[in-house]
């Protein structure tokens, strides 16, 4: 036993548990990734005028040929 001043020993490492939160930290990778890539293709159109208002790919009411939503 310890002293009544001493640490209590952490608990042992739940190997179930740290696979879960890698996983979901690999996913949170992925989808901030997936989006980046997502915003940066839509600038990519917006700055080559395939989107926008005055997009010569437009249709009536300003909804461009490459809307993405």
């Amino acid at each position: 036993m310890g002293g009544v001043f001493s640490k209590p020993k952490p608990p042992a490492p739940d190997p179930r548990l740290e696979a879960e939160m890698k996983a979901a930290e690999e996913q949170a990778a992925a989808d901030k990734a997936q989006a980046e890539k997502e915003t940066a293709q839509l600038e990519s159109k917006k700055r080559r005028g395939l989107i926008g208002t005055r997009s010569l790919f437009g249709r009536a009411g300003g909804r461009g040929y490459f809307e993405t939503v």
